[in-house]
């Protein structure tokens, strides 16, 4: 399962271009990361945060936005949370450089291309207040 980092800085969203990973290398896309074993969701945002951001959350300061059901065609089909980060402590860093070529502020109403291509989709129904969507499926919901 994925776990996804909605960070809001009035209308603008944190994004950084992936590099390095062999996974969507050159497009943008939340902080994010894959949950470790006997993790909690809501821990392992908060993990992903210290390791990939340098930030301090708490748990209670996430809000579930957005889950997508998501399948390439190729693997098994995941599910991917988006959680909206209403606190944090701390400024954003790209601390992990070998995977991410640049952090920035971009406005949600005009996102950088290309972009994860589930992320377009979440981000845009998350602003529009739509909880799930199912992308890469032959009949997709939302999307």
């Amino acid at each position: 399962m994925g776990v996804h980092l909605i960070l809001q800085w009035d209308e603008n969203v944190l994004l950084g271009l992936r590099k390095g990973t062999g996974w969507r290398d050159g497009h943008f896309h939340v902080p994010a990361g894959t949950l470790e074993e006997g993790e909690t969701a809501t821990a392992g945002a908060v993990r992903e945060a210290a390791e990939e951001l340098g930030l301090v959350l708490r748990e209670e300061d996430l809000e579930l936005v957005h889950t997508v059901h998501h399948w390439t065609g190729e693997d098994d089909p995941r599910l991917h949370l988006f959680f909206r980060v209403n606190r944090w402590a701390g400024h954003p860093v790209n601390t992990e450089p070998h995977k991410c070529a640049g952090l920035d502020w971009y406005p949600l109403d005009d996102l950088p291309r290309p972009m994860v291509d589930f992320t377009e989709v979440a981000l845009r129904l998350f602003r529009q207040g739509v909880a799930f969507s199912c992308v890469g499926w032959p009949d997709p919901v939302g999307a």
